[in-house]
């Protein structure tokens, strides 16, 4: 398990490489993508981003390519270094854009790699995939942690989450989509994230239990609005 602190992050800017390898690859039409902002202008992000895709995207020239399955990655410039090195799809309904760049590249390479879905709804029951990758999605921005975790898991070898939460309470008031309800969303914090997790503890992968039990205890945050952020991964259902 990896806990981000102030100290990885002023390391990790010695050689922002993430940061060198987007401005090689980015073109202009990427620049008005949200998602390619983000990664662009915040370093923190950058951080997270070589922990979680840096194998992926320093694997170029091997014969036997990885699956992987990016659920909500979104777009970046580094969406087409990706595709080069692996046999990457990207399970996202993109709700910060980049769906026309996507098209356009899977046009030129005469592949489609995007699904345009919400991960519940996809059907993976016959799919199977080398890593599976949840970036800065659970819990924060969706709760259904548990719920993913026993979908998809049996169908990698790998899976890659990075968690968001606040051991600092942060609420926001937010309305349904499909009603004119107004509702109060508590985020989660370390402890209930941990109480999750411990499910799956034969699964960890150079991560111990006490180590999730501490969860409820990080305070220290690479974000201005505090949130704790954590990686960890897990083995899969399919093993070598």
């Amino acid at each position: 398990m990896v806990i981000y602190t102030s100290n990885m992050l002023e390391n990790y800017l010695k050689n922002d490489w993430i940061l060198e390898m987007m401005l090689m690859e980015e073109k202009e039409e990427d620049k008005s993508v949200r998602t390619h902002q983000w990664l662009k202008t915040m370093d923190n992000k950058r951080l997270i981003f070589s922990h979680v895709y840096g194998d992926i995207l320093e694997q170029a020239g091997c014969e036997i390519k990885n699956k992987i399955l990016d659920v909500g990655g979104g777009y970046t410039s580094l969406t087409r270094k990706m595709l080069v090195n692996s046999e990457y799809m990207l399970l996202d309904f993109m709700a910060h854009g980049g769906k026309e760049i996507i098209e356009k590249i899977e046009c030129e390479n005469k592949k489609e790699f995007w699904i345009n879905s919400d991960w519940m709804e996809y059907d993976i029951s016959q799919k199977k995939f080398d890593i599976i990758i949840a970036n800065d999605i659970f819990p924060d921005v969706d709760q259904r942690l548990e719920l993913f975790i026993d979908k998809y898991l049996p169908h990698c070898k790998e899976l890659r989450l990075v968690l968001t939460f606040y051991n600092t309470p942060k609420y926001y008031r937010t309305k349904r989509v499909d009603d004119a309800e107004v509702l109060t969303f508590l985020s989660w914090d370390g402890e209930i994230t941990g109480i999750k997790l411990r499910k799956y503890i034969e699964n960890f992968i150079d991560t111990t239990s006490d180590e999730i039990e501490k969860l409820k205890d990080v305070n220290e945050s690479i974000y201005w609005n505090g949130r704790q952020v954590v990686y960890i991964k897990l083995a899969g259902g399919i093993r070598e």
